[in-house]
């Protein structure tokens, strides 16, 4: 049960405004990315409708809105909108939205010194770096170029995997670690791409 710090009504859940005195309201400990923007929590969303809860609620928590305010609305303006900044740059991406989701259900794929074994994934690594290696030395954009795009086509079959995985009603208790290493993967595509794309550039300048 959550109270309005101002008029002290009672709700039965966090809202960004209280529903009696309309003044704005702290964010609330049990509210989390999703419901923030009012989404459900689940990996699938709508892109559009996303970004159209995402524009509304930045209007409306404004601090510009609030210039003419209290300290405190004014503050608590500022913290409800980068709060929200937060959620809509978390839930856009599908890498950052699948971790989050990980951690609410309590592992923490980014947390410094976690790592999850992938034996399987070695050896492709290995694979990469040599490919990388020789276009570097060979001056080879092209074949740069063409390193990064396969990366690319990696983590758009990665997003479709981990999808499939949310989809099963009991990921959180039997997909976990999987869903971990598939993000563990896509972060190193995504550092192949941008060193294959860095290193193009300095070889074509």
């Amino acid at each position: 049960m959550a109270h309005c710090w101002s008029c002290k009504a009672q709700e039965e859940q966090q809202t960004p405004f209280c529903p009696s005195c309309r003044k704005i309201q702290p964010v609330g400990r049990t509210e989390d990315y999703f419901s923030l923007l009012g989404l459900p929590r689940q990996f699938a969303l709508d892109p559009a409708e996303l970004d159209r809860n995402f524009r509304t609620l930045s209007r409306s928590l404004h601090p510009d809105r609030f210039a003419k305010a209290e300290a405190r609305e004014r503050r608590l303006s500022l913290e409800r909108a980068t709060r929200l900044n937060d959620a809509h740059r978390y839930l856009k991406d599908w890498r950052l939205r699948a971790a989050y989701l990980l951690k609410l259900a309590g592992t923490d794929v980014f947390a410094e010194g976690k790592t999850f074994a992938d034996p399987a994934f070695l050896e492709e690594q290995l694979e990469w770096r040599e490919d990388m290696a020789l276009a570097q030395a060979d001056r080879d954009a092209s074949g740069l170029r063409e390193i990064a795009a396969r990366a690319r086509g990696r983590l758009q079959a990665l997003e479709t995997e981990v999808a499939r995985c949310f989809e099963d009603d009991h990921w959180f208790s039997e997909l976990v670690i999987d869903i971990a290493r598939l993000l563990s993967r896509a972060r190193y595509y995504d550092h192949i791409v941008a060193d294959a794309e860095r290193a193009s550039a300095a070889v074509a300048s």
